[in-house]
């Protein structure tokens, strides 16, 4: 039967490759990683954040650290959970190999051992590791600081997949195992370690779990129904078990992507554990609001709700309350306390967008995280549909729908493409990230509604031409290539577009005229070659203006490109600050802070004593100060030292 299993894993992978040509021991850790973080519904880019496989990885990879199942990417811009923390660290190595050896956890063991020590700085590290593996520690030790006081639960997962018969996995690979789960729990005393072996079996038993969008939920009673939804109450443990996968994980998939940041245990969260855990509290759905569910038809048979294309977009914090109260422990048989659960049924994607938009205001989602329920988000998701390119507003919507990968583009992939190319910076392109599109000024300047919509399905293009140009030449070299297609698969896009257009002083109607079919692999690699010539072997994620003028002016030569490459940039746009009015003083108040005054130089706190004399707010004193020195009636003085009109040190306080 293993034997079997092997085969079909084989065909997979060789179905893979054919899409998506590379080397095959890639493509088969990639179909690992997906199998084995398959229960969190994690995007492409944030799979692709974790794979840590390359040169100096220490065996690792798979690097990923999870906030209450949240992937965490980005320290600065997450939404750190206020108690209830469990911190979830995936392990993973993954060898196209057809048996179980002991080398690689050989490796693990040695970098493990060095990497979880956190007496040591990087620097400190005996071992040598790619920037990749320091990045992913260093956010597990932000994460471990951040959450201590919270006493956080603490879960390693150590992973090693191939394509071998766990059943004859061998004494001295289970020894090892043994070493690594001892080694993490006596370095993190909270902590819990397990070791998993998965091999082709048990690859493809993942393999076949297909997420399910349409499920049966046993309802008490329907209290309103009609062609537009439904409203009924669910026991409690009925709708636990509604959210459950077959192995008992969270439906994450479920829940829309826009509000999945579960906050641990905040005030919400903590009166809703307190209700599940009082049985002689008043029934649940008297103290709660409530779930809301999207779908696309739904009828009541019996007791039995049937529900297609199931999407929760309001209280998921209840959801996953519910879940970790009733998967925690063993409860009473006799609990029949009920959840009101609302649902919407409509095939109209605006109508949908808008209850999203409406359910998710009345709680404390941010605006910047409902963008996807914009008209300009559905407008350029049914723009690129028609040249066959799948824009997930909806993380995860058209890979869950089984379209090619490759033809997946995020949003953060077509913002960067859109400041590269539309707004012409690809320098900003390069250091663009999530956190800076929050605002509506950032949010409207990438995603202009000025912008002809027949531009969009040629920068979707550019640039995932650019990231598989990218990829190719760093996996030809076993390097990391995630920080790399971030920081420039903007330039190249942006050098491949003026290549082809001729010009850098080029217009939005001369992309959409562009000949795409004359942008060729060759070409890509043609210009990419070019980038890496002018910017040396080791590239910074930094892209500066200096580095880009040397691109293009080598650009320029090499393909007689013409115009600067700053005509017609345009920034992200910021928020307009608040501008402060003038400030304006009485005279006669003027002419009282100047008489108390002490000849200069002053001594520090000077106009703390004038405000007490007058009775006055200090900082109305340091205003006045200013003005009178803005007048010409007192000296600049910085630090002890005046100056007179022209700059000229008069004085100085010699005893400062």
């Amino acid at each position: 039967m293993a034997r079997n299993d092997t085969i079909l894993i084989d065909s997979l992978l060789q179905q893979m490759q054919e899409k998506t040509p590379g080397d095959i021991g890639d493509i088969f850790e990639r179909f690992a990683l997906d199998q084995i973080l398959k229960s969190y519904d994690l995007s492409t880019e944030e799979i692709d954040f974790g794979w840590t496989d390359g040169s100096l990885d220490g065996g690792i990879d798979g690097f990923y650290i999870l906030i209450n199942g949240r992937l965490l990417t980005d320290s600065t811009d997450f939404s750190w959970p206020r108690s209830g923390a469990e911190i979830q660290v995936y392990i993973i190595t993954c060898k196209h190999h057809e048996t179980f050896q002991q080398s690689p956890l050989d490796s693990l063991l040695a970098t493990t051992q060095d990497i979880f020590d956190l007496s040591l700085t990087n620097s400190e590290l005996s071992g040598k590791y790619s920037a990749k593996i320091k990045q992913c520690r260093d956010l597990f030790v932000t994460a471990f600081k951040q959450l201590s006081l919270l006493r956080p639960t603490i879960v390693f997962d150590i992973v090693y997949a191939s394509r071998g018969n766990v059943d004859l996995l061998g004494t001295s690979i289970k020894a090892r195992a043994n070493q690594l789960t001892s080694l993490l729990n006596s370095y993190f005393s909270a902590s819990t370690s397990t070791f998993t072996a998965l091999g082709s079996a048990e690859l493809v038993e993942r393999y076949r779990q297909v997420r399910s969008f349409a499920l049966d939920l046993p309802v008490q009673e329907c209290l309103t129904a009609g062609q537009e939804g439904y409203v009924v109450l669910a026991k409690l443990k009925d709708y636990s078990a509604f959210v459950q996968d077959e192995k008992g994980n969270l439906r994450r998939y479920l829940f829309d992507s826009n509000v999945r940041a579960y906050l641990g245990v905040n005030l919400v969260n903590a009166d809703i554990h307190n209700t599940l855990n009082d049985i002689s509290a008043p029934n649940f759905w008297w103290l709660n609001n409530g779930v809301t569910i999207l779908a696309t038809s739904a009828s009541i048979v019996g007791k039995t709700l049937k529900l297609r294309d199931i999407q929760i977009v309001n209280g998921l914090q209840t959801t996953e309350s519910i879940y970790k109260h009733y998967t925690s422990s063993s409860k009473l048989e006799s609990d029949s306390r009920t959840l009101l659960v609302k649902v919407i049924v409509s095939q109209d994607e605006s109508i949908r967008d808008q209850v999203i938009r409406a359910t998710n205001n009345q709680s404390s989602v941010e605006p910047a995280a409902l963008h996807a329920t914009e008209k300009i988000q559905r407008s350029i998701e049914e723009i690129l549909i028609r040249h066959d390119w799948f824009y997930e507003r909806r993380t995860n919507f058209y890979k869950n729908e089984g379209k090619p990968e490759n033809r997946i583009l995020s949003p953060l992939t077509i913002a960067a493409a859109s400041t590269a190319l539309l707004l012409k910076n690809p320098v900003r392109s390069s250091k663009l990230r999530q956190k800076h599109l929050r605002t509506t000024e950032a949010y409207q300047s990438v995603y202009s509604e000025s912008f002809p919509m027949n531009a969009w399905p040629v920068i979707a293009a550019l640039i995932r031409y650019s990231e598989l140009s990218i990829i190719k030449a760093q996996k030809s070299k076993r390097g990391p290539y995630s920080g790399i297609l971030s920081a420039w698969r903007g330039v190249l896009a942006y050098i491949a577009a003026v290549r082809s257009i001729g010009t850098y002083s080029y217009q939005h109607r001369d992309l959409i005229s562009m000949d795409l079919s004359k942008v060729t692999e060759k070409f890509m690699d043609e210009c990419w070659a070019v980038i890496s010539q002018t910017t040396g072997r080791k590239k910074s994620a930094r892209l500066t203006d200096a580095m880009m003028l040397s691109i293009a002016n080598a650009a320029a030569i090499a393909w007689g490109i013409k115009g600067d490459w700053t005509d017609g940039r345009r920034e992200i746009q910021r928020p307009i600050k608040n501008i402060e009015p003038d400030y304006t003083e009485s005279e006669d108040f003027l002419t009282s802070v100047h008489n108390l005054l002490p000849p200069q130089p002053w001594k520090p706190g000077v106009h703390m004593i004038v405000a007490e004399k007058l009775d006055a707010k200090p900082l109305r004193v340091s205003r006045a100060i200013k003005t009178l020195i803005k007048r010409g009636a007192l000296m600049e003085q910085v630090d002890g030292v005046v100056f007179d009109a022209n700059g000229n040190e008069v004085f100085r306080d010699l005893d400062r």
